[in-house]
């Protein structure tokens, strides 16, 4: 008798996992923040960036302001160099400090998330501080795959 009883036991776990298994693979979909609803963590992770007359691909990594919870942080590289950025997103406004020294502030970013992007693109204007008279230039953020 208790062979059968630990049988049907075996039997109902796994019934039981099987079916929230399912719920793992299929999960319920999620909405679609708008871009004046987006948080810093929303945007915390890997960017691939794109900004005219600039070469080559760029990479942005944004992250956590340890200092302040509000703001964003991270690094650019790009053409084999690395700078530092720092910001803030706010009611769907992204603004970006560049600094490619760690002192003063090399280039600017000011860019709207994309609407319907989900917080995965945004557009926007860089410009180079440190040129007299630069023009700003449009620039693109992707949020790499593998970050959600």
């Amino acid at each position: 008798m208790k062979f059968r009883d630990a049988l049907l036991l075996i039997a109902a776990c796994a019934g039981i996992t099987c079916a929230s298994g399912q719920n793992l693979i299929n999960p319920a979909p999620t909405t679609c923040p708008a871009p004046r609803d987006l948080a810093p963590l929303q945007l915390y992770g890997q960017w691939q960036v794109q900004i005219d007359g600039q070469p080559g691909p760029a990479s942005l990594r944004l992250e956590k302001d340890p200092e302040q919870p509000d703001s964003l942080v991270g690094s650019i590289h790009r053409a084999g160099k690395q700078a530092q950025v720092a910001g803030e997103i706010e009611q769907g406004t992204l603004s970006l400090e560049e600094s490619d020294d760690g002192t003063r502030i090399s280039a600017t970013w000011a860019g709207q998330v994309s609407e319907g992007s989900c917080g995965k693109e945004i557009k926007g204007l860089w410009t180079n501080t440190l040129q007299d008279n630069a023009i700003p230039l449009a620039f693109v953020l992707r949020k790499s795959s593998g970050w959600e």
